[in-house]
């Protein structure tokens, strides 16, 4: 039986986001939603949240937004009449892909955790310019010693090494009698 490389696979690959932004944006408002198949299901990473952020650095918009779908009756809506909605208060508003908030993606590490508990005023972005400030800065070492972080590195001991160590702890510890 043969196998199929995986490298020969036969479905495209298909960065929903940058479909979604290419409709949106394109100014005519009768344009039907690309891959609804795949925008349109149940588990789809486009729904009506990322809708909603999608219009957060416009402020007419966004409060717009906020006035109408300021409660839970926007998960009753369909959301292909959603999308629709949307790319009519796209051209409505005379949006731009520019004036898209950017989300810079973030990982999750030890010094996030601790700064975050330290610091619980500051919005995740920020701790994470501070992550990067305290990274780049030439105190780092004593920032990560201050904070815990630093864990002792094991020595590694070499065979040869462990022998040598045996025979001195040996030497030093039993007295030889030789007879």
């Amino acid at each position: 039986m043969a196998r199929k490389k995986k490298d020969e696979s036969t479905e495209p690959k298909i960065n929903l986001y940058q479909e979604f932004n290419k409709w949106i944006f394109d100014g005519n408002i009768k344009t039907p939603i690309p891959y609804p198949e795949l925008m349109l299901k149940y588990n789809s990473p486009i729904n009506h949240v990322f809708l909603i952020r999608m219009f957060l650095n416009h402020g007419k918009a966004n409060h717009y937004l906020n006035e109408v779908f300021n409660n839970i009756n926007l998960r009753y809506l369909e959301i292909d009449e959603l999308f629709i909605f949307i790319k009519q208060c796209v051209i409505d508003f005379k949006l731009q892909k520019n004036q898209l908030p950017f989300f810079k993606w973030k990982t999750n590490n030890k010094l996030y955790d601790i700064l975050r508990k330290k610091f619980p005023y500051l919005k995740g972005y920020d701790v994470n310019l501070l992550c990067d400030l305290i990274n780049d800065s030439s105190e780092s070492d004593a920032i990560y010693n201050a904070l815990g972080l630093d864990e002792p590195k094991k020595e590694k001991i070499k065979k040869n090494n462990k022998k040598n160590n045996i025979d001195d702890f040996i030497l030093n510890n039993f007295e030889i009698i030789v007879e």
